[in-house]
């Protein structure tokens, strides 16, 4: 299996952590790596995740996410994601996520969403 390659931005405020090939137990650490708060630089209350490119999550990798968005509710921000596969979004209901992290079906979409939820 291939590692995940995690990149970061902020845009508009918001976090965005962009996941790509396979979120599996060998990479799931990596998203504490990304958490927000670590940087001093950034100012955000909301994580967005890019998951148009990711390929395949398994167990330990859903676990991770879980992880990560129960850690980031806990420090004042909130968890969304877009470009999730049908596959995964009926998973991620399944085992609960989607109580922690809303889904949107594209990046423009949950930008512009997130953005007048502010205003």
């Amino acid at each position: 299996m291939s590692d995940a390659i995690v990149a970061t931005r902020l845009q508009d405020g918001i976090w965005i952590v962009s996941l790509e090939g396979e979120l599996t137990n060998e990479n799931g650490y990596t998203l504490s790596q990304v958490y927000p708060w670590q940087n001093p630089e950034v100012v955000t209350d909301a994580v967005l995740f890019d998951m148009s490119r990711l390929s395949y999550i398994n167990s330990a990798g859903i676990a991770a996410l879980i992880r990560f968005v129960r850690e980031a509710r806990r420090m004042g921000c909130e968890s969304y994601a877009h470009g999730v596969s049908l596959h995964y979004q009926k998973i991620f209901r399944i085992v609960g996520l989607t109580g922690y992290m809303e889904l949107f079906p594209d990046e423009y979409g949950a930008l512009e969403t997130l953005q007048s939820r502010r205003k």
